[in-house]
């Protein structure tokens, strides 16, 4: 049963409860209330019970991201610093040779400019990929929470 045809029974029952006389009161079985609302419980989407999994472990995910993230510009940085020494050996071997002295710190400039670029460029993403995730999480439960409140007061509306 879904969690629609849930709330409907719960407003049916409402609606079929004897009333106190003088009053907007009803009375209702409070069994049968709570098994409904225990299976509405048991029948919430996994897309909710997920969403509370991501927001509880939000902080883990993102200091995950932050690690990748560091550990991709240290080893960008790792590279970048490996490749500038090796030109600058290069460099010293040719020195006497002034165009191919020119030539070899431009490429060492280019090389690390693509790797900073990179790691930049790798932070941007996975920065992106969380807040996608987040977006699309937190839309989920403001679907939930309108749903609810669109039900409480079609309850409140029944008394």
């Amino acid at each position: 049963m879904d969690i629609l045809q849930l709330i409907e029974e719960l407003e049916d029952l409402i609606d079929n409860a004897g009333s106190v006389p003088l009053t907007k009161k009803v009375m209702v079985d409070a069994d049968e209330v709570t098994e409904i609302l225990n299976e509405m419980r048991a029948t919430l989407p996994d897309a909710i019970r997920e969403a509370t999994v991501i927001t509880e472990d939000r902080q883990s995910i993102l200091d995950e991201a932050k690690r990748s993230a560091e550990q991709t510009r240290q080893s960008a940085l790792t590279d970048a610093d490996r490749i500038r020494n090796e030109a600058q050996q290069q460099m010293q071997r040719l020195i006497n040779e002034h165009d191919i002295t020119k030539n070899a710190e431009s490429v060492s400039r280019d090389i690390i400019a693509k790797a900073e670029q990179n790691a930049r460029s790798v932070t941007l993403q996975a920065t992106t990929y969380i807040d996608d995730m987040f977006g699309n999480t937190q839309e989920q439960l403001r679907e939930m929470l309108t749903r609810i409140e669109d039900s409480r007061n079609e309850l409140r509306k029944s008394k």
